[in-house]
């Protein structure tokens, strides 16, 4: 049986000696908070469920130190550690895909957000390269906590620090939907910048960039 998520869960648990109530409740907040493959807090549980239902597992796991017993246990007590935890809270924010890519291309423009390095900024790291767009732009398209929708859009990289809040309407009004961008993803607030809108022009932070190609409402 291909494990999934309980694979992830171990690569997690490899340098961990003993698996006891600590582990247990690390791995439990990360599910709820930093959810594996941007799966749903009830996706990951069936998965783990899924794993100790099977008889026999078929993945090689002689990298982990742990035998298969101790992470059956370990699993099952992770189980009960989450259903203790219920009712589960959306993440603070998960990946969407990007299947609805064209109406954020074409949306309201929110604020301009200055990236730090992939290694550095996990949100730069999310950025993906949209499949067919001719500018090589990239994008992540995230579900805050608020249930905000929001894209982050940055030009193809080395270029590619200067990046772009956009959300679909009808959306909450831009100052919120900032607020919760920067509160549910962690960036830090002096890192985005709010479009000034007046009636004749749209203001920009000096040296930022709108990303080649997009065309957001009001261009």
């Amino acid at each position: 049986m291909h494990l999934g998520v309980v694979t992830a869960i171990l690569y997690c648990l490899q340098f961990s000696r003993e698996l006891g109530d600590e582990e247990v409740d690390r791995i439990a907040r990360m599910i709820l908070e930093q959810p594996i493959y941007d799966l749903t807090a009830e996706d990951q549980y069936a998965g783990i469920e899924a794993a100790l239902a099977a008889k026999a597992w078929a993945q090689d796991l002689s990298w982990q130190p742990h035998d298969e017993p101790s992470i059956r246990i370990f699993l099952r007590r992770l189980l009960g550690r989450l259903d203790a935890l219920r009712p589960w809270q959306e993440p603070p924010f998960r990946s969407l895909g990007l299947d609805r890519w064209q109406e954020y291309r074409h949306g309201t423009l929110l604020a301009y957000v200055r990236l730090d390095s992939p290694a550095q900024d996990r949100l730069h790291a999310r950025l993906r390269t949209v499949p067919g767009d001719e500018d090589r732009l990239r994008a992540v398209v995230l579900r805050l906590r608020s249930r905000d929708e929001v894209a982050l859009v940055a030009p193809p990289l080395p270029d590619g620090y200067d990046a772009v809040l956009m959300a679909v309407p009808p959306h909450r009004p831009a100052a919120q939907v900032i607020e919760a961008f920067v509160a549910h993803t962690g960036c830090q607030r002096e890192r985005v910048s709010e479009v000034v809108r007046r009636r004749w022009r749209r203001a920009r932070p000096r040296d930022a960039k709108l990303p080649p190609g997009l065309k957001p409402l009001g261009d």
